[in-house]
């Protein structure tokens, strides 16, 4: 046991975790911790003849967490798993329980509360520490797109193009509506206009943030629908970077690379896919027909080396 109390206190944007420790008086405090508390930071080192006693009694919990789960979209052939995170505001109670108010997609509280024992939490829950609550332009932001999307759903355009308009007076650069306009005009057959929003798109730097990833394939696949086949290359190569696991891009750069029948180049890329996921039904019939492809362009094909490995990101 230790008989020096250090109290510590780690602030956040939109959090805080105060943490009490002790330590015995010749000894220093743990390795490679860092706590802030206003604008001062506190650096220690380690000592191996120390030992820190965590018990629930000697902490106290509050902040934004996140619980991360597999959801499935599609149906059939189509259907795709994805990772989303559930945030939630946590609370300490007393020694056993920690309450959690769940958040919605704008930061605000959802109404949605329940309580947990400690450990469980700890076990499911991790500390989001760039949680961001969004301010009152985002939000306005939020409830136009998510109106034209439902103008959308229902084909009703020019109202779902108003929306994304007024949502981009607001703020000319949010991803969520120039995506969403530019694909609209996709649907509503006007592809110049599309091509103009979508080259906007490119020069956004937010688009390829971690935080934005689930948007890669989306906007690629839209720039290939629109015959902006460079512009999608590059979107996929910055995309690589920062996802170099994610076998849907390479299947995607694959699809390019057909569609400008350089079918050696689109094999190159597919096996890449499924070096990552042998599993990948479509990556594995792409393939079959690729290899068919070449076999009828030249019966006796000169092996190539594979393609560059992928970027890594920086």
């Amino acid at each position: 046991l230790f008989s020096l109390k250090k109290s510590l206190t780690l602030t956040i944007p939109g959090a805080s975790v105060n943490i009490e420790k002790h330590r015995s008086p010749g000894g220093c405090p743990p390795q490679g911790r860092a706590f802030i508390q206003g604008n001062e930071t506190l650096n220690f080192s380690q000592d191996s003849s120390d030992s820190l006693n965590m018990d629930h009694h000697e902490q106290r919990i509050t902040g934004v967490f996140f619980e991360e789960t597999t959801i499935n979209l599609g149906t059939g052939h189509t259907q795709k798993s994805e990772r989303v995170k559930n945030f939630c505001r946590a609370d300490q109670l007393d020694n056993e329980r920690i309450k959690l108010a769940y958040l919605g997609l704008e930061g605000l509280p959802t109404g949605i509360v329940i309580e947990l024992p400690i450990d469980e939490f700890l076990k499911r829950f991790t500390l989001e520490p760039n949680f961001k609550i969004k301010n009152e332009n985002e939000r306005v932001v939020d409830k136009h797109c998510a109106l034209a999307e439902k103008h959308r759903a229902r084909k009703e355009f020019n109202s779902a193009e108003w929306e994304y308009s007024k949502a981009l007076k607001i703020d000319q650069e949010n991803l969520r509506a120039n995506f969403g306009i530019g694909t609209l005009y996709m649907e509503m057959g006007e592809p110049g206009k599309a091509k103009e929003v979508f080259k906007k798109l490119t020069q956004i730097d937010a688009i390829f943030e971690e935080e934005n990833k689930h948007l890669f394939n989306e906007f690629g696949i839209e720039l290939r629908k629109a015959n902006m086949h460079d512009e999608a290359l590059s979107n996929y190569m910055k995309a690589l970077e920062i996802s170099p696991n994610d076998e849907n891009l390479y299947f995607n750069i694959a699809r390019l690379y057909y569609d400008a029948t350089d079918y050696s180049q689109a094999l190159d890329w597919i096996n890449r896919a499924l070096k990552i996921n042998a599993h990948f039904r479509e990556a594995k019939n792409f393939a079959q027909l690729l290899e068919q492809l070449l076999l009828e362009k030249d019966p006796n094909p000169v092996r190539r080396p594979p393609a560059d490995e992928a970027p890594r990101r920086r």
